[in-house]
């Protein structure tokens, strides 16, 4: 009987003899079990407010706690930025251009938020080596300098696709993760290209309202793009054909839009045409340096007839709608496509003919904002003209300054 009972008393030292240490990180894992629980019974609601509080890497990192923090942390991010350059002072300057950050903010621009679930997202990727050995390649004679700038061209270019393919994986990785909840997306890289597109087209497609894409960054003259790239419209391309969902693309497409941003597209007329067309809400539509902005999208946005097959194939039942009805921010800036005819002699027009080259802005009959900034081939005072006894657009922003006679110069008075 007395072994039994110091078998038993041997027993329960042994069980309440517990390394302290032990014993408070049991009591913390246990802890945290029992919060985490309790954050799970929580209204989804409930858990996405909180969660909106939360900076980008704490975000992610609750994200893989188990599945339900992964559905829960992927509907919590509604509004995204993401630029994806080869060095930090790109960013920097790209994001002081688009507006997302303003100078203070500058020195922190990575990671993070202006508001409250908006997240802004920087991601600097190695610069990549040149293919070859321009490097170290002595200088040619003058018979083979033209072989010689041809080689380097090619090279540059692959490194270009390189890079943009590399900018549009990044893309496609957050687009695959959180396209389904996307409310507001902004990207910034090079280009744009056929696994980007498809990505956009099926995460994005019924829920994305507001769309930027921005391919213009004239500062980047240290990279591998050639700095006259930024000066002119990416390159055509069938790239587009998944965010309209055409050919081999059918059941894709954007549909939901009500505002679009794109900066350097390569987007022609007609796949223009096509994404506004499956975007009835679109309110909102800013084509900078745009291929797709000329005279057929324009007179097609108008509600201007014109009698050609793609004309017909985009007609809808309604021969009176005109597809540009909604919008009442339209901004087409450094687009020299757009003409007016009376460039050369405005004062010789009367008052109901001052538009010509721009009669399509008249179907546009909610417009409240016109930007024609940076259009060469426009005359300023034709459009300000047209406006007054036309148009009657609350505000209008000429392609160059236009001063009359009686406009006032201000001059700083410390140069008098």
């Amino acid at each position: 009987m007395s072994a039994l009972k110091k078998s038993i008393s041997h027993s329960h030292s042994s069980r309440g003899s517990r390394d302290p240490i032990d014993e408070t990180t049991y009591g913390n894992e246990r802890n945290k079990g029992l919060m985490y629980s309790h954050f799970n019974a929580l209204p989804l609601e409930v858990i996405l407010e909180i969660l909106s509080y939360l900076p980008f890497e704490a975000l992610v990192a609750f994200g893989g706690v188990s599945r339900a923090s992964y559905r829960a942390h992927t509907l919590c991010l509604r509004r995204l930025r993401l630029a994806v350059f080869e060095k930090r002072i790109h960013c920097m300057i790209s994001h002081l251009q688009a507006g997302w950050a303003t100078p203070e903010q500058v020195g922190k621009f990575a990671g993070d938020e202006d508001i409250r679930g908006e997240y802004t997202i920087s991601i600097i990727q190695p610069i990549v080596k040149r293919i070859g050995h321009d490097a170290t390649r002595k200088p040619l004679t003058k018979t083979n300098e033209p072989r010689s700038r041809s080689q380097s061209q090619q090279d540059r270019s692959r490194v270009q696709d390189r890079m943009i393919r590399k900018q549009n994986r990044v893309f496609t990785k957050m687009v695959n993760r959180y396209g389904s909840s996307l409310m507001k997306l902004e990207f910034m890289a090079y280009d744009i290209d056929i696994e980007g597109a498809q990505a956009l087209s099926t995460k994005c497609q019924h829920t994305l309202r507001h769309l930027a894409l921005r391919f213009e960054h004239p500062h980047i003259r240290d990279g591998y793009m050639r700095p006259s790239s930024w000066l002119h419209p990416a390159p055509a391309s069938t790239v587009w054909n998944p965010l309209i969902g055409i050919g081999q693309y059918q059941g894709m497409g954007m549909s939901g839009l009500e505002s679009l941003v794109m900066e350097r597209a390569g987007i022609t007329p007609w796949q223009l045409m096509m994404l506004v067309r499956n975007n009835p809400g679109l309110n909102v539509l800013k084509l900078r340096t745009c291929r797709g902005v000329q005279p057929e999208f324009l007179d097609w946005l108008g509600g201007m007839s014109r009698d050609t097959e793609e004309e017909d194939f985009l007609r809808t039942e309604d021969k009176c709608h005109v597809p540009g009805e909604n919008l009442k921010v339209l901004w087409l800036e450094n687009c020299h496509q757009i003409v007016t005819k009376s460039h050369e002699h405005p004062k010789d027009l009367a008052n109901d003919s001052c538009d010509l080259g721009l009669e399509w802005v008249r179907g546009l009959k909610n417009l409240k904002s016109l930007s024609l900034n940076e259009c060469m081939n426009v005359s300023s005072e034709c459009v300000d003209r047209a406006n007054q006894t036309i148009w009657k657009i609350d505000e209008v922003i000429l392609p160059y300054s236009y001063h009359t006679p009686a406009s006032i110069i201000e001059v700083d008075p410390a140069l008098l």
